[in-house]
């Protein structure tokens, strides 16, 4: 799987038209393609799918309750509508959440149960890494340990079961050393970086997961 990261909340159709310009030309080589792309119309959609687009990534982040706490510029129930239009259109969601926002346990809870109505072939979860001059930049959770994360993980894997449990942002921070613990629950990893952070390289991944007495396959993104 191939995955495009897009770096805005909602784009025009000419935009969206050279995207799937490109997409037509990546998929003459059959590869799976994932995008995260914010806010799509259903017209924008289908311009996609025509293209071979396979799965969309739009993810909740937090519950319901706290969303407005952590983002002005849309609502919770507006990222509900669109999953649930690309579902209408047949697309595979990749949709999660980041933990460490100042959330409390239920939100935790709660933002899962969301997630498993919706049901998405994959869930990642990010941990938060605090970004200098962000409003986040100073977050100080000390909640935020590795018993947690993985209580966190644990709990996705219960209650969306048949979902690619995704461990992605902050694994390198909780998890290092103890990825043989990690894999015993979750499907996949990410590597090299998080868009705004960098990770484990690809090579040292590879290492953490052979060292920890697992094989793996690769997707690219």
């Amino acid at each position: 799987m191939h995955c495009i990261g897009l770096s805005g909340m909602q784009f025009t159709d000419a935009e969206i038209e050279e995207l799937a310009k490109r997409i037509r030309k990546m998929k003459q080589d059959g590869t799976h393609i994932c995008c995260s792309i914010g806010f799509l119309t259903e017209k924008q959609a289908r311009i996609l799918q025509d293209a071979g687009l396979d799965r969309i990534n739009h993810n909740l982040n937090t519950s319901r309750a706290y969303y407005s706490h952590i983002c002005s510029t849309h609502t919770f129930d507006q990222r509900i509508a669109n999953i649930r239009m690309l579902q209408s259109l047949g697309f595979e969601i990749c949709s999660g959440g980041i933990i460490g926002m100042g959330e409390s346990h239920e939100d935790v809870v709660d933002m899962l149960l969301e997630l498993r109505e919706i049901r998405p072939q994959a869930l990642p979860v990010n941990f938060l890494l605090p970004i200098p001059g962000t409003p986040l930049g100073n977050a100080k959770n000390p909640k935020l340990t590795t018993e947690y994360c993985m209580k966190v993980l644990c709990l996705a894997r219960l209650l969306v079961p048949q979902t690619d449990i995704r461990c992605s942002a902050g694994r390198e921070v909780y998890f290092k050393g103890k990825e043989k613990m990690l894999l015993r629950v979750v499907d996949s990893i990410f590597a090299s970086g998080y868009l705004t952070e960098d990770g484990q390289s690809l090579e040292e991944t590879i290492k953490a997961i052979t060292d920890a007495g697992y094989t793996y396959a690769i997707e690219s993104a």
